[in-house]
């Protein structure tokens, strides 16, 4: 049985927009989840694409509302809600269009449908705004993380250390200041530069094994 929609108008509050709304919440869906990693030119790129994916959205609605406007249904009962509205209807016939396709004739499941669709927009774009701004808290948060680890990394090279890298992944500090075919003990291991300067450590197996630079 379908309701009258000249005698809800909160209900007829609650449907204006929904379809930006929608096409808005599913552009964000997508690019946000790698949000964290985003840098100004990667959120521009995202913006410009939600932008045309929001543009194409309301093409294909623009289309479907007009082609349901010379349905001979819709326009009948269109001429009902104007009539019993006593020639002022809330809605223009474009917009009774769009509201009498999303709600399917402003049918009681179409009506409950439109509300729970809109409650899952709401909450989506709420979810999609919170992961920006994280996003954006943990770059602020990486970028102070990484003019830190550089501080430290002069203060060591003012010291005469560099930062390398064990085998087995772990960070060392070693002296940057020893010289090609020099063979030194530091801290209990035995190490080699080569000719081409590439240091060495010596493993318990008495093979010599690469030590990397981050």
């Amino acid at each position: 049985m379908r309701s009258d929609p000249s005698q809800s108008a909160q209900q007829r509050r609650s449907l204006p927009r929904a379809a930006s709304r929608a096409l808005l919440s599913a552009a964000l869906a997508g690019p946000l989840a790698a949000a964290a990693q985003d840098n100004g030119a990667m959120i521009a790129q995202q913006m410009n694409a939600m932008n045309r994916n929001i543009a194409r959205g309301q093409q294909q609605v623009n289309q479907i509302v007009r082609q349901r406007m010379q349905d001979p249904q819709v326009q009948a009962a269109y001429q009902r809600y104007v009539a019993q509205s006593g020639g002022r209807p809330a809605m223009d016939y474009p917009n009774f269009t769009y509201n009498y396709v999303y709600t399917n004739g402003f049918s009681a499941q179409g009506l409950a449908h439109a509300r729970a669709n809109e409650a899952g927009m709401q909450a989506r774009e709420q979810s999609a705004a919170q992961s920006l701004r994280d996003a954006q808290t943990q770059r602020a948060q990486a970028q102070r993380d990484g003019y830190a680890r550089n501080q430290q990394e002069v203060g060591r090279a003012l010291m005469g250390q560099g930062t390398y890298v064990a085998p087995n992944g772990a960070p060392l500090q070693l002296p940057n200041s020893w010289q090609k075919n020099t063979s030194h003990q530091h801290q209990g291991q035995t190490y080699q530069v080569d000719a081409a300067g590439q240091y060495h450590v010596l493993g318990a197996n008495g093979w010599w094994y690469p030590v990397a630079t981050p």
